[in-house]
């Protein structure tokens, strides 16, 4: 008993020090561990992955400016008042002449459009800006002087033009400085007959024009990159948002700033499926049709042509095909034994007053076969597999020919 007792309080002393050991080295394992934080930029989230310019609305909205992001020549469109201000980034490639006119209509009614153009390029006849063709304007690409001379002083001279462009602002109290595209400049055409309001120029390049159109205003930018969200908070970007904004507010009238994004042409899809429903839910349902009938069935299929009542012999024959599946052999064997009596009685009367082995004797005289294969043919029951089935079908048809 002292044994045991001992055993006990040294695998207890055992097991105490064990935990003892781990405690220690967990401890000292945790004691070593060095936490760091790190912060990770996850780029923009939500709405501004799509919209580049979610930023300058928000600033917009904080500086009491009512913002607004609408998508133009859509059906559910809200009307442009007069005294709004809308920008729009993209090149507007749907802007064809009739909305071209609708917007130069509202701008002669008061209303302040600013807007970017594509570059002028021979190559791109297909494309035709009838707002910027009517109004005498347009966007040319133009390498700095650094790249058309190699020497030192004017390679040196070039260097300014890495600087942002200073713009007087409306008050005429100070500059702002804009980083505009040193490559892209604005010109004007001989058609050019507008009212210039202001022109943001840097040594001879007019990255920048404001003119008066009726009784509404203009603004051509050769690029609005300063206001994506990425630029909108360097230099003075924001501030000539918001100079551009308070420009249209000479009247006592609220306005509102909307900009649309992504005024691309309409392709034929989009157009029918904004001008004919109809037509297009027709074809919807006629290739939805036709992907119908082509698409595999699975199961039987009904045949509507056959007549409602099918033939006696196609349900003998569907019964004699379940009972040969079901190994029904003795079965499908009476039946052709009694067809076989039966036509046995009608050629000879007396059959029924025969007994079993007259029977046999009659017809193994007639057929010349055994009375062994005869009385397997009409009486045995002993039906195992197929071939003992097919022997004695045999034996039967053999018979009935010898009647």
């Amino acid at each position: 008993m002292a044994g045991i007792k001992s055993k006990f309080n040294s695998e207890k002393i055992f097991y105490l020090v064990l935990m003892l050991v781990v405690i220690v080295l967990l401890y000292d394992f945790y004691s070593k561990l060095e936490s760091h934080l790190v912060e990770e930029d996850k780029g923009y989230q939500g709405e501004a992955l799509t919209n580049d310019y979610l930023a300058a609305e928000y600033f917009l909205l904080q500086m009491g400016q009512n913002a607004e992001k609408l998508k133009l020549f859509s059906t559910d469109q809200k009307s442009l008042n007069k005294n709004d201000i809308l920008l729009v980034p993209s090149i507007r490639l749907s802007f064809d002449r009739r909305r071209t006119d609708d917007m130069l209509e509202w701008l002669k009614n008061g209303g302040h459009l600013i807007i970017t153009g594509d570059v002028d390029s021979e190559k791109i006849a297909e494309h035709k800006d009838y707002l910027l063709n009517s109004l005498g304007l347009k966007v040319d690409r133009k390498a700095l002087a650094s790249e058309s001379e190699t020497s030192e002083s004017e390679a040196s001279a070039s260097v300014q033009s890495d600087y942002p462009v200073n713009i007087m602002s409306f008050d005429d109290e100070m500059f702002l400085q804009v980083d505009f595209d040193d490559y892209l400049i604005l010109s004007k055409t001989p058609e050019f007959n507008s009212d210039v309001l202001w022109e943001a120029e840097d040594e001879d390049r007019i990255h920048g024009i404001q003119i008066r159109v009726g009784e509404g205003t203009l603004t051509l930018l050769s690029d609005m990159r300063m206001f994506t969200n990425d630029y909108i908070d360097a230099y003075d970007h924001a501030a000539f948002l918001l100079s551009l904004i308070q420009s249209q507010q000479s009247t006592n009238h609220s306005n509102t700033f909307y900009y649309s994004l992504y005024e691309e042409r309409l392709s034929l899809i989009q157009w029918l499926w904004e001008n004919a429903h109809l037509l297009m839910l027709s074809f919807i349902v006629l290739i939805v049709s036709v992907l119908w009938m082509i698409a595999p069935r699975f199961g039987p299929l009904i045949n509507v042509g056959e007549p409602v009542q099918r033939q006696f012999l196609k349900h003998l024959s569907a019964a004699g095909n379940y009972h040969w599946r079901q190994g029904n052999y003795v079965h499908l064997l009476s039946d052709v034994r009694v067809r076989l009596s039966h036509e046995v009685k009608i050629k000879y009367p007396e059959w029924v007053n025969l007994s079993k082995q007259d029977q046999i004797k009659h017809f193994s005289g007639s057929s010349q076969l055994e009375v062994k294969q005869v009385e397997m043919a009409l009486f045995n029951t002993d039906i195992q597999h197929v071939n003992d089935f097919i022997t004695t079908i045999k034996l039967l048809e053999m018979l009935r020919k010898n009647l």
